[in-house]
């Protein structure tokens, strides 16, 4: 018998998210095993990957190295799940899920950690919040450890979250010009992975109340300011309002 599969994490990262929720939309058990960064490389590298999310599916194949291919194993899972049948909905789905990880996900995440690191914040708090045992114990040692790290790998500085503002608001613009017509949806009328994806790799610009992680997390006054400005926007708005909607909900 197989055992249940461990998802390794940064509990916080938003592309850890996507992966989450689409597991948790399909009923799929599974084990979490979240680290901070640098710190995951303990559970990665012994399961043959380096980056999060890792899904190790236990049953003896290769793991499932990024956030996409783990939504690909939902659909085999639970097929029309995550993805329309339609052909032409399907490719529009899965076009926007590209953009969405290439674009927003890395350019949202450098701006929020600039806020973060630049402004003198700590991520003892975020680390102390998100993990347990060990990790959580040593968050006032591993917090400028991390910070440093996270702003050497991820070009955390000024010049990058310039670069990052505008892909981030073309990545809007065009979320927006769908939403402009009054769906609901972005693609096919229902919820799918382009949904999913969006307000997941979005959620650090608005911090949905129903993240089941960082909504632990004390935030800063200068990251809540910048949460409520793009929640009064319309991609903002959406992304609040698929996480209400959808984020607990599970297929059996």
């Amino acid at each position: 018998m197989s055992s249940r599969p461990t998802l390794v994490t940064i509990s916080f990262s938003h592309y850890c998210e996507k992966a989450r929720w689409a597991l948790d939309r399909a009923g799929i058990a599974y084990r979490e095993e979240a680290y901070v960064p640098g710190v995951h490389l303990l559970g990665t590298v012994r399961r043959g990957g380096r980056s999060t999310p890792l899904l190790e599916l236990g049953d003896g194949t290769p793991s499932l190295k990024d956030s996409t291919d783990i939504l690909a194993y939902v659909e085999r899972a639970k097929p029309g799940l995550l993805y329309p049948e339609d052909p032409s909905e399907r490719r529009e789905v899965s076009e926007l899920e590209e953009l969405f990880d290439a674009e927003l996900g890395p350019h949202a995440r450098r701006l929020v950690y600039h806020l973060l690191l630049d402004s003198g914040s700590s991520m003892a708090p975020v680390i102390r919040q998100t993990t347990q045992g060990a990790q959580r114990a040593l968050a006032p040692v591993l917090a400028p450890i991390v910070g440093r790290m996270v702003k050497r790998g991820l070009k955390v500085d000024a010049e990058g979250a310039a670069r990052s503002r505008p892909r981030v608001e073309a990545v809007c613009a065009r979320v927006e010009a769908l939403l402009a017509d009054g769906r609901g949806f972005l693609v096919g009328g229902r919820f799918t992975a382009a949904d999913l994806t969006f307000a997941a790799l979005y959620s650090p610009l608005v911090s949905p109340p129903e993240h089941p992680v960082t909504s632990r997390v004390d935030e800063a006054p200068s990251y809540r300011a910048m949460c409520a400005e793009n929640r009064r926007r319309p991609a903002g708005q959406f992304a609040m309002a698929i996480y209400e909607r959808e984020r607990a909900r599970v297929i059996a």
